[in-house]
């Protein structure tokens, strides 16, 4: 929660009370459990305001992966504000039912033919996805995205906030000589927001092509892409590869509230969702 600032330093005596008044005040969660079992046994639940990056190279499944956590999360009550700036609305509802109905797939969203029986099931399937869904928020504009999060998330709420992905933030007068700048910026102010507002902040990023050149692929935090102040402002860093199509690796590279450890998921390519293994 955001605190007033005070020109002297809060005495040990001061620091107890108001820890124990956290403790008592706080009714929602403390922690939100990410969903996916072996990462909670793992590396541990997410943590209120703290930021967290989910990085991987172009295709490897980033999206599917951050999708599927927010899914898990509105499922467990938790409202999420998810930011895609690849995909429309329509695209990620589709995505939505691939996830919530596990014999669809995105070809089957994309190409299949609309039957009055298959319009009268989407008719319902719509009615059950509105539950399920997280709120969208479509601009790139990254100072027209924080004001709406600060202005609609309510500080120390059961909330989660997630980004996908940190590289196509834009600034308005900032050109593409000033990248590294947009995105160390970024990567603070995602830090402050989580902080400001008391929730989880989960945003994707891109890992470097150098990765693919190398022997040894899994990733080292030196592969983000665009800035080191990426990783130096996160909490905690998961990068995902994929050597088998159907297995998503997760190496936690960073993590200030836990362990370095690794895990992997199984990843439904024609559904682009992930899951746990049986």
């Amino acid at each position: 929660m955001e605190q007033k600032d005070s020109p002297k330093f809060v005495t040990q005596q001061q620091a107890r009370i108001r820890w124990l008044r956290s403790l008592e005040q706080r009714d929602g969660k403390r922690y939100f459990k990410s969903g996916f079992q072996k990462h909670d046994q793992t590396a541990g639940a997410l943590l209120r305001g703290a930021f967290y990056l989910v990085a991987a190279r172009a295709g490897i499944g980033k999206t599917a992966y951050l999708f599927s956590l927010a899914y898990r999360q509105v499922r467990a009550g938790v409202t999420v504000y998810f930011s895609n700036l690849e995909m429309s609305v329509e695209q990620m509802w589709n995505r939505l039912a691939c996830i919530h109905e596990s014999n669809l797939t995105l070809r089957d969203m994309n190409e299949g033919d609309l039957t009055p029986e298959r319009v009268a099931y989407f008719v319902r399937l719509a009615d059950q996805l509105q539950t399920f869904s997280p709120l969208f928020f479509e601009s790139r504009d990254f100072a027209v995205m924080l004001a709406a999060a600060k202005a609609e998330i309510e500080p120390g709420s059961d909330s989660i906030f997630c980004l996908d992905y940190v590289g196509l933030l834009s600034m308005r007068g900032l050109g593409p000589d000033q990248r590294y700048w947009l995105i160390s910026e970024s990567a603070k102010q995602l830090k402050l927001l989580a902080r400001d507002l008391d929730i989880p902040v989960v945003a994707a990023v891109q890992l470097n092509r150098d990765i693919e050149k190398r022997a040894n692929k899994t990733p080292t935090l030196a592969d983000m892409r665009d800035s080191g102040e990426l990783e130096n402002h996160a909490d905690a860093v998961f990068a995902l590869t994929r050597q088998d199509r159907d297995v998503l690796e997760v190496d936690v590279l960073k993590n200030r509230h836990g362990p370095l450890v690794s895990y992997s998921l199984r990843f439904d390519g024609p559904r682009c969702a992930v899951e746990e293994y049986e």
